[in-house]
């Protein structure tokens, strides 16, 4: 994509952490300059808070209200936690017009809660016989699936836009015709007005620029991180923090593919020093990519895509064993 992209910072702190962050002028300005917006983590609905999104949007800065749940709630939105994400959303808008503020979008994470993520970090053979069982719950999938899109089509009567941030597994299913991962996890592809995949290079060890380059083509906004930040697990370590070189290229390749492009986290940015790297970023850099790793990804995610279209069409590859099988007999009585 020719030019400069636009910017939007994850913020996802604690009112005490964010009124340090903002408590001088200096990063507003800051945001200002780039053209940047704010999705900012509600984790309550404090007078405090709303005083800070009112300091931004009269600044220009637009900011989107990321919908979190309590954590003992799952925190993140999910077929499991509708009810709570409507819950909140109600509690959202009570407070949005107490307090006359004024937001760009609506932001859902569209992640498994909190508990299950921990659950399957560190106990997964805990969570095989659950999440098998959830592959038969068809008839419970498709209510909860049209119930989230339901909610997403009440936020949109209200004058809202939608953004989701989704894992870039939805694009596999949505290319293999299959629901698999999404009655596992609970984190279907849903009626956005913005897909943003979370394509964190920081989760890979090794062909990281790869796997963000095979997935960039098929995002309509693109997540980048992690600069640090973030919501601890169990283990309490937080997420790991990428270096400046890292982030340089990963911007430089997402932008050839998205004028959208979402960093995780702006507090991680501003510890960092890396806002006033952004400020004189030469955005007409291009980077290679090495194309047989780039290949190697590829190829992985169409056999991945293979295995789910298999997995949810399991109709032709029986009958199709069937043949083989009469076939084969056939033969032998030759």
């Amino acid at each position: 994509m020719p030019g400069r992209p636009d910017l939007t910072f994850f913020c996802e702190l604690p009112i005490a952490e964010l009124k340090s962050l903002f408590a001088s002028t200096a990063l507003i300005k800051k945001l200002r300059d780039l053209n940047a917006n704010v999705s900012m983590g509600m984790q309550d609905f404090s007078p405090s808070r709303a005083e800070i999104m009112k300091k931004l949007t009269h600044a220009g800065i637009p900011v989107t209200a990321w919908l979190l749940l309590p954590k003992d709630e799952g925190y993140w939105t999910n077929l499991d936690t509708i009810s709570a994400t409507a819950r909140v959303y109600g509690k959202f808008k009570q407070w949005s017009k107490e307090n006359d503020l004024h937001w760009a979008a609506i932001g859902l994470d569209i992640e498994p809660s909190l508990q299950r993520m921990e659950l399957l970090s560190h106990k997964w053979k805990s969570q095989v016989f659950y999440t098998l069982k959830r592959l038969f719950r068809g008839s419970y999938y498709r209510k909860a699936h049209s119930d989230l899109n339901s909610l997403i089509n009440l936020i949109r009567s209200d004058g809202y836009a939608v953004e989701t941030y989704n894992f870039p597994i939805v694009i596999e299913e949505r290319n293999a015709s299959s629901e698999i991962l999404a009655r596992a996890l609970g984190t279907p592809a849903l009626d956005a007005d913005r897909e943003v995949l979370m394509l964190y290079s920081s989760f890979f060890d090794h062909d990281g620029d790869a796997i963000l380059k095979s997935y960039a083509r098929d995002a309509q906004g693109i997540g980048l991180g992690s600069t640090g930040g973030g919501v601890e697990l169990e283990d309490g370590q937080p997420l790991r923090s990428m270096r400046w070189i890292d982030l340089r290229r990963d911007l430089l390749i997402a932008k050839e593919f998205s004028d959208h492009l979402y960093i995780f986290s702006l507090e991680g940015c501003v510890q960092n020093e890396y806002l006033d790297r952004l400020l004189d970023f030469d955005w007409n850099t291009t980077i290679k990519v090495e194309p047989s790793a780039v290949a190697k990804v590829n190829v992985i995610r169409k056999l991945g895509q293979g295995l789910l279209w298999m997995l949810s069409h399991p109709e032709p590859i029986l009958l199709l064993s069937f043949l083989m099988i009469l076939f084969a007999q056939k033969e032998e009585q030759k």
